[in-house]
């Protein structure tokens, strides 16, 4: 914090199914608020995980096929290349490799869209982006995979993403500080945004966006990621809950991707 003029951070550590250390530091915005576990952050891409979370629930109940093309749950997914469109898989989407290049994740940034098809636009306007390999050779990291995968758990599930993520992963493991609207996570203290101006911080109201929701803004606490490392490290389980069978979460952690000349494997989201 002192090295890098972070104002202030929450810290949890997770040993096996405990909880080993749980501390808030420094304060949450200009007002002077201190941070707690329970002080509630926007994840930014670490929301990619419960989005991969949401697909494997939907996968082990028999509704998505890891290696079905998109088109088979959105029958009107498209990108620039014709033959690209069909050859896209739900395993492609994630792990980054279906082709669509880096910068398909920019739009969402500036965009503050909290319509109810606020993600079905987003995922359509993906159908003038340039893809640069053909699905499943290369590597690359874009938001734009995680959010067609969100519009995949809406469309199979039948609920909308948000409410998805809510009674599917947040309410089983007792993640009472975690959200998925900000208007409601101010209401529980969410931290400033902030980003840096020659090396110190200033505050910033950063754009928010229902567009990009799957793989960018799911709102947690310090707190609540203890209990999701806790599903993840346990076989899926969490004090009575269980989020995942043993078999799902292993296929989720199982290196699938080298990125690009890093000695450094890509998994769903791990």
């Amino acid at each position: 914090m002192r090295d890098l003029h972070i104002p202030g951070l929450a810290l949890g550590i997770v040993h096996n199914d405990e909880v080993a250390y749980l501390q808030g530091f420094g304060v949450a915005d200009p007002s002077g608020n201190v941070v707690t576990p329970q002080t509630p952050f926007i994840l930014a891409s670490a929301s990619k995980s419960f989005t991969a979370l949401a697909i494997m629930q939907l996968v082990e109940e028999g509704k998505v096929e890891l290696d079905a093309p998109v088109v088979t749950y959105l029958p009107s997914f498209s990108v620039g290349d014709e033959s690209a469109s069909a050859t896209v898989t739900v395993r492609h989407l994630l792990n980054h490799t279906s082709g669509l290049p880096e910068d398909t994740a920019y739009e969402p940034m500036l965009s503050n869209d909290m319509s109810d098809d606020a993600l079905s636009k987003r995922v359509a306007a993906l159908s003038d982006a340039e893809v640069e390999s053909r699905a499943g050779e290369v590597f690359e990291y874009t938001d734009a995979n995680y959010d067609v995968l969100g519009l995949i758990v809406e469309k199979v599930s039948g609920q909308n993403y948000e409410t998805s993520i809510r009674e599917r992963i947040f309410a089983p493991l007792g993640m009472s500080h975690s959200f998925t609207d900000q208007v409601d996570a101010r209401q529980s203290g969410l931290a400033t945004g902030h980003r840096s101006w020659f090396g110190f911080p200033r505050p910033f109201d950063a754009p928010y966006s229902r567009a990009a929701m799957p793989s960018s803004y799911l709102i947690s606490s310090a707190e609540d990621i203890t209990h999701f490392l806790i599903g993840q490290l346990n076989d899926g389980g969490y004090e009575t809950a269980s989020i995942l069978s043993p078999a799902g979460i292993a296929a989720m952690h199982q290196p699938a991707v080298r990125e690009v000349d890093r000695d450094i494997y890509y998994g769903m989201d791990w």
